[in-house]
């Protein structure tokens, strides 16, 4: 072999040692964030620029892929509702924005406690909370925070509602709350027409539990407890109208509806509150039961 090839060949040798030690050194000044299943959900490029991926939820596979600098990717809330939710009373908090991937929220005091939530969507969050009914009204600041970055936003507590609990749906400003079933609802429910708001209504009952796990039972569905108004309006629906819901009567039911036992303004607490469980023989019929026991009844969801 030549000297000229011998130099050929050191020369060839050398651009590939070079590139190597460019792709080394990219790969190594590159950033990948996973989730918990392992799955990638962010990346971050040796010149900052960040690439937000939303996957399918239990599978790996890639639904959207987002693009831009640090200062674009941060996360942005642009909406929550119910903005005002009472003491006592377990709801779906909905939050909408952008850049939601990967994130956690927590709120600035305590009082109100988070069920396991998917945070695999860009636009927007579904939380379901439970606020104790001794929480104290006011203000509470909602901190969301992604790998990225976070933000807050500000939503309020009001106090403890006695009888049959809040209502599900909150007015807005310059929105007015439609009284007739839904056009559509998931799979298994069906639509009732209600005064404070129609919803959707499991056609059968779905579980059997005590109260925190039928709670969660319709949380990790996206659902609630059905408060015990609506419960009454899908089982007179169902008997008078022949709405198509099962067994509504024969058994009681949970509903998200509290009670105290007693009436002073010092008894909204824990163990003096009872929940409202519905229908053992007819639409009307209810029981206060006591809502730290471990009792299980059946129940469905609403949504």
């Amino acid at each position: 072999m030549t000297l000229q090839s011998h130099r050929r060949i050191s020369v060839t040798l050398s651009v590939l040692m070079l590139a190597l030690m460019t792709l080394l050194s990219q790969a190594n000044a590159a950033q990948t964030i996973k989730d918990e299943a392992g799955r990638t959900i962010y990346t971050i490029d040796d010149d900052g620029n960040i690439t937000m991926f939303e996957n399918s939820p239990g599978i790996d596979i890639t639904l959207s892929v987002t693009r831009g600098t640090k200062e674009e990717m941060q996360p942005k809330i642009a909406e929550i509702t119910p903005e005002s939710i009472s003491g006592g009373s377990s709801v779906m908090l909905r939050v909408k924005g952008k850049n939601f991937v990967g994130a956690t929220v927590k709120f600035s005091r305590p009082g109100i406690d988070i069920s396991p939530y998917a945070s695999n969507k860009p636009t927007s969050l579904e939380i379901p909370i439970r606020v104790a009914p001794n929480a104290s009204p006011g203000e509470v600041k909602l901190e969301l925070t992604t790998p990225i970055g976070k933000t807050e936003a500000s939503l309020k507590i009001t106090e403890l509602q006695l009888g049959l609990g809040p209502t599900r749906r909150e007015e807005r400003k310059g929105t007015s709350i439609l009284t007739t079933a839904p056009a559509s609802c998931p799979d298994n429910m069906v639509g009732v027409s209600a005064e404070s708001g129609g919803f959707c209504i499991d056609v059968q009952e779905t579980y059997t539990a005590d109260y925190r796990k039928a709670e969660k039972a319709c949380s990790v569905q996206g659902k609630r407890l059905c408060q015990a108004m609506e419960w009454r309006h899908a089982c007179e629906q169902a008997t008078r109208d022949g709405l198509p819901i099962q067994n509504m009567v024969g058994n009681w039911e949970w509903t998200g509806s509290w009670e105290a036992a007693k009436a002073g303004p010092s008894d909204f607490n824990e163990s003096n509150l009872t929940s409202i469980l519905m229908g053992k023989t007819d639409c009307q019929s209810r029981l206060n039961f006591p809502q730290w026991k471990s009792d299980a009844f059946p129940g469905r969801c609403c949504k």
